[in-house]
């Protein structure tokens, strides 16, 4: 545990150094004749960008309703206001911490229980079928992008193109792979079989005493695929529909700066630069790297002033992310109940204790 200690403050340099280096590599790519040129283009646009906060609200609330149908394929009822809660209290921590999607499904996790009272088992498991459907809802979804710049007659020169088929076929692997893991066999049984091994007496007890948890999360997994086709496909539904949205905002922004791409090059636009924000999630929010490939795949698209452009998409996409920041810590700061269970304690622990008592008597 020690050693795991001592090497966060060298992980924190880690990530520190990385977004130094890409925002260094944004700064050379980026003159700051080309960021007023950018800002004088928002200027120029005013208040009709303020709608590109709306397709992230309805994004959120996709979100919410298919980790909801999810967690009632699993057997738990929630409300679709209390997902929303949920998953708005923790996009602060998503969007701005280095890693904070795996901070924040932990975080999930956590008000899960305390909140609506799904045991953390189900919790993790309702987690990791949530990445697989936002896996294969990417796939498809680069897919569609492909296929709709083929039929335009973008020819396969494009670097947009090959780069959203090389996105769709890595994420289409990936869902595949995970399906595989969650459904045919016991990803956490076999975890906790590995770690059993370890040399830490005290770490291995602490293990065995958690492993019934383990054991429950791949049940939960394995009662999802055990569902009828349609009850996935409606769990798979919002999260597919989630990217389009996504995909609205970025025409949106767009269409503000005086730019028309096209559906399939918008779409495949979004969709790289999503997927390359995920797998830099070292780097918060893909800070700079993402930033830097959305300029160059402008230029690549034949954008009018692609670095002007850029700097303006750039800047109005981060300025509606630090917007959903400030709103999801206020939310925490007003909300300081959240992390407080109901009553000061679980429902299923009251039932347990009532029935106790019914025995007893």
């Amino acid at each position: 545990m020690r050693g795991a200690a001592g090497r966060a403050p060298l992980r924190f340099v880690v990530r520190l150094l990385l977004v130094a280096l890409a925002l260094f590599g944004l700064s050379r790519l980026v003159r700051p004749g080309d960021l007023q040129r950018g800002l004088g283009m928002v200027r120029d646009v005013g208040w009709p960008l303020l709608l590109v906060l709306l397709p992230t609200a309805a994004a959120m609330m996709l979100d919410a309703a298919g980790w909801r149908q999810i967690l009632a394929a699993l057997g738990f009822g929630v409300r679709w206001l209390r997902m929303v809660e949920l998953r708005l209290s923790v996009e602060a921590i998503v969007l701005a911490m280095p890693g904070g999607s795996v901070a924040g499904e932990a975080a999930k996790v956590a008000l899960l229980d305390r909140r609506a009272d799904v045991p953390l088992p189900a919790g993790a498991a309702s987690l990791a079928l949530t990445k697989l459907l936002l896996t294969a809802g990417d796939a498809a979804y680069l897919l569609f992008a492909a296929l709709v710049m083929v039929a335009a007659g973008v020819g396969s020169e494009s670097l947009t193109l090959r780069l959203a088929l090389a996105g769709a076929a890595f994420t289409g692997v990936a869902a595949f792979v995970l399906r595989h893991l969650l459904r045919r066999s016991q990803p956490a049984t076999r975890l906790v079989r590995a770690l059993d091994r370890l040399p830490s007496a005290r770490l291995r007890g602490w293990i065995r005493a958690r492993g019934e948890r383990f054991g429950a999360l791949d049940v939960a997994t394995r009662r999802y695929f055990a569902q009828p086709a349609a009850t996935r496909a409606r769990c798979f539904a919002p999260f597919l529909l989630e990217w389009f949205t996504e995909g609205l905002e970025t025409f949106l922004i767009l269409r503000c700066l005086g730019q028309s791409l096209g559906l399939g090059p918008t779409l495949a636009f979004d969709g790289v630069g999503s997927l390359l924000r995920a797998v830099v999630v070292v780097v918060p929010a893909g800070l700079g790297v993402q930033d830097a490939a959305q300029i160059i795949l402008l230029r690549q698209l034949g954008v009018a002033d692609p670095i002007g452009t850029g700097a303006a998409f750039v800047f109005t996409k981060r300025t509606k992310e630090l917007f959903w920041i400030i709103v999801g810590l206020a939310f925490l700061g007003i909300r300081r109940d959240l992390w407080r269970r109901p009553g000061g304690w679980p429902a299923r622990i009251q039932a347990d204790a009532l029935a106790a008592k019914g025995r007893g008597a």
